[in-house]
Parts: structure tokens; C-alpha cells; sequence
């Protein structure tokens, strides 16, 4: 009985160890190619800020602030569905439900498509003037909004991770970036304005969201999962993959209110300050949040092995990897904290001369919020996994509860720390309630796995 014992434990830890070295390579690669898509982007900003000036540049900031808010409230974390219900089709050969999966995922990513460029144009057309978008650019504005369209690619991204492409994601991550510098450099070779700009980020956004299209169609392909020569009528994807709905509609609220401390925060500036402090806050944001994205980048990568020992109730496991994950990440956050607080000023001048420098800050006060993002970044997908979906619901909403009024508030009153200061709270509080359902689960032993609370459907249908 000792020895069996110690032989699982060795098998245990042995497993582990796969999966944290499955775990780094895939987040490696992602952030290899994040971080070539975020210096690339940065400099593209940088050339923009430098040719528009600061009050044009905010009104490009805020159109495609407009174009990501829309696109994000609208469209369903359709990838989480495909990893979900598609990890366990493929492993028992059930192609036809696979292929229903796909089909009932890419309907929702349409329909947001859809939704999101109505919104989106609505809202620069009819509310422009609240965020001090000229008149005249009103109908430019309901035009690039249908460039919300290309943003919503969630299934493409999950086919993707399900088949571990993580290289051609961060391959195809750079396409857009790279399209964009270009086209700002002549932009602002030929002294286009801003129309020449607006164009630019279009059709970088667009050649992005195409590209991670085909290639997951061409991976689909390959895999023969296209489809199957005489093949019947697919069944419908709530029917063979039940509580889908219930999942789409919990993920999707999740990740809308996650805007918060995002677009959101740039638009807040733009309603109470002005798009020059509007345009402050994006680059502080993208400087500061940049810095510390790694947890980001790790989600999506932890996702798909957390599910996997959830499903075989395997609590030992879970909370090793997760006492790794966390450790790891909590001395990552901190580190990449004082870099960033090193190298703040240098970047900030770089990108915008010293216009820019103000915003060093809020930079700093947007880069500890990260940091604390990024140290407990396991824990939202540990309970996703585990069929809390409803309690990282309510930790969201409980942090846009907070957020909003309090950096609404605060700007009024302290201007950009105000945001900051905001964007921290919240961090702090969705990580306290995260951790504290997180603990409660895996403390309550195996039985407690993928078995949620009885109100739990109530909440979500």
C-alpha cells in the first residue's frame, strides 16, 4: 500500500511537471508573439501620436475604442465553448457533434459581428459630440465601425488552441501589427491627416481577424474535419452538448464587464476629460498594461490542461499546478513592475515626445492593476473549469460595479490617478473573491469538483 502510494505520488508529480513544461512552452510562444504585436503596435502609436498631435490622435484612440468596446460587449467567448465541448467530441470520435459545435460557435461570432457594427456606428454617430468627436468625422466613425466585425474571431482563436497551434496564433497575432506600422509610416510619409490614419487601422484590423480565419480553416482542413462525404443532418449543438447555452451566456457577461478597466476606461477619460487626456490614458494604458500582459497570455494556456484534471476529478493535481501557477506568477508581476517603473519615462518620450510624459502616473497606477491581474491570473480559469463560471460572473461584476462611478468619480477629482487608483480597487477586489471561492472548492475534496452549488444553474440560465 506504501509503495503503491509512492508511486502514484511519483506518477502525480511526474504529470505535473508535463503539464507545467506543455503549459510554459505554449504561453512562451503567445507571449514571444505578444510581444513582437505590442512593440510593433507601439510603434506604430508612436508614429501616429507624432504626425496626428495629441487632440487628433484621441479622436483615432476613441473610434477604435468604439470599434474594441462594441466588439467585446457583443460577441460570446465562443473559444471557451470549442475547448469545452470540443476537446471531449474529438476524444471520442464524435465528428458530426464536433462539426455542430463549430457551426452553432461560428453562428455567434456572426451574429456579434453583426451586433456589434450597429452598435457601434449608433453610438460614434449619435454620441460623438459627448466624447468631442468633430461633427464632420461623425459619419467617418459609423464607417469604421464595421471594422468590429474583424474583431470578433473567438472561434477561429479557440479551434486553434484546441488543436495546440499556439505557433500559428502568435504568427498571425503579428500580420495586423505589422500592416499597421506600415501604413502609418506612409501615412505619415505622405502627410495623409487623420482619414489616412483611420483607413490604416482598418485594414489592419481587418487583414488580423481574415488571417486567423483561414488558418483555422486550413487547420480544420487538414485534420479532415471539414466534413464527411454523404453525411447526414448535423445535430443541434444544445441538444449533444448539453448547458452550452447556460455557458455561452455566463463567458460572455464575464468577459463583457472585464471592459471595465479597458476600453471603457479610455472613453470614461474621453466623456470627463477630453480626448487629449483620452489619448494619454491609451498610451499609459498600452504602456503599462503591456508590461505585465504575461498573465494574460498564460489563461488561454492553462485553460485547456485545468479542464482536462477537472474532468478526471484529479484535485491533487489542480492544486499543485496551482500553487506553481501562482508562485510563478506573483514574483513574474512584481519583477515586470519594477521594470516597468524603470523604463516608464524612456518609453513614454519614445512613443510620445514630451507630450506623453504626463501620463508616467497613471502608467504606473494601470501597471500595478495589471500586476495584481497578473499574479492571480489562474484562478478565472480554474473556475471555469471546475463549472463556477457563475462566481467569476460575480466577481466581475462586482469589480465594473465598483470601477465605473469610482473612476468616473475619481477623475473629476484627481484626473487620471483617479482611473488608476480605480482600475487598482477593482483588481483587488475580483482577485479576493476569485481566491476565496477557488480555496472553498478545492478544499471541499474530490466530490466538490465539477459539482456546482444547487442555485448555480439558477444563476446562469
Amino acid at each position: 500500500m506504501t509503495a503503491s502510494s509512492g508511486g502514484d505520488s511519483l506518477s502525480s508529480a511526474a504529470s505535473i511537471d508535463t503539464i507545467t513544461r506543455r503549459l510554459l512552452r505554449n504561453a512562451g510562444t503567445m507571449l514571444g508573439g505578444k510581444a513582437a504585436m505590442g512593440l510593433i503596435n507601439l510603434a506604430a502609436t508612436g508614429v501616429a501620436f507624432r504626425s496626428l498631435g495629441i487632440e487628433a490622435f484621441g479622436v483615432l484612440v476613441l473610434m477604435h475604442a468604439f470599434a474594441q468596446t462594441a466588439s467585446s460587449i457583443t460577441k460570446f467567448q465562443s473559444w471557451q465553448a470549442v475547448l469545452r465541448y470540443g476537446a471531449a467530441s474529438l476524444e471520442h470520435g464524435q465528428r458530426a457533434e464536433f462539426r455542430s459545435l463549430v457551426r452553432f460557435t461560428a453562428g455567434l461570432d456572426a451574429g456579434a459581428a453583426l451586433g456589434g457594427m450597429f452598435i457601434c456606428a449608433a453610438v460614434a454617430w449619435w454620441l460623438g459630440a459627448l466624447f468631442e468627436i468633430p461633427s464632420e468625422m461623425a459619419g467617418m466613425a459609423a464607417l469604421y465601425a464595421t471594422s468590429s466585425a474583424f474583431m470578433v474571431m473567438a472561434t477561429p482563436t479557440g479551434l486553434l488552441r484546441l488543436f495546440n497551434r499556439f505557433d500559428v496564433l502568435a504568427t498571425r497575432d503579428t500580420m495586423g501589427a505589422l500592416v499597421r506600422l506600415a501604413g502609418a509610416g506612409l501615412a505619415a510619409l505622405l502627410g495623409g491627416g487623420l482619414p489616412a490614419f483611420l483607413a490604416v487601422w482598418y485594414l489592419a484590423t481587418a487583414v488580423g481577424g481574415l488571417s486567423l480565419a483561414f488558418a483555422a480553416w486550413r487547420e480544420l482542413h487538414r485534420r479532415g474535419l471539414i466534413g464527411d462525404k454523404g453525411e447526414g443532418r448535423l445535430p443541434r449543438a444544445s441538444a449533444v452538448h448539453l448547458g452550452i447555452w447556460s455557458f455561452v451566456w455566463t463567458t460572455n457577461l464575464t468577459s463583457t464587464l472585464s471592459l471595465a478597466s479597458g476600453h471603457l476606461g479610455a472613453l470614461c477619460a474621453g466623456a470627463v476629460l477630453g480626448p487629449a487626456e483620452a489619448a494619454l490614458f491609451a498610451i499609459a494604458r498600452q504602456i503599462g498594461e503591456a508590461a505585465l500582459k504575461p498573465g494574460r497570455f498564460l489563461s488561454p494556456a492553462i485553460y485547456p490542461e485545468l479542464t482536462r484534471l477537472a474532468a478526471s476529478r484529479n484535485r491533487h493535481a489542480i492544486s499543485a499546478l496551482m500553487r506553481r501557477a501562482l508562485l510563478a506568477s506573483t514574483g513574474g508581476s512584481a519583477l515586470l513592475l519594477v521594470v516597468l517603473a524603470l523604463l516608464g519615462h524612456p518609453l513614454l518620450r519614445a512613443v510620445g515626445g514630451a507630450e506623453a510624459v504626463p501620463a508616467y502616473p497613471v502608467m504606473l497606477l494601470l501597471g500595478v492593476a495589471s500586476a495584481i491581474g497578473f499574479a492571480s491570473f489562474a484562478l478565472e480559469p480554474l473556475l471555469m473549469s471546475l463549472d463556477r463560471q457563475g462566481a467569476a460572473l460575480r466577481a466581475r461584476l462586482a469589480g465594473a460595479v465598483l470601477y465605473v462611478p469610482a473612476a468616473l468619480a475619481g477623475m473629476h477629482w484627481l484626473g487620471l490617478w483617479g482611473a488608476g487608483l480605480a482600475a487598482i480597487a477593482m483588481a483587488m477586489l475580483m482577485a479576493v473573491l476569485q481566491a476565496g471561492t477557488a480555496v472553498a472548492v478545492l478544499r471541499g475534496g474530490n466530490n466538490s469538483l465539477n459539482n456546482p452549488p444547487p442555485d448555480n444553474a439558477a444563476e446562469v440560465d
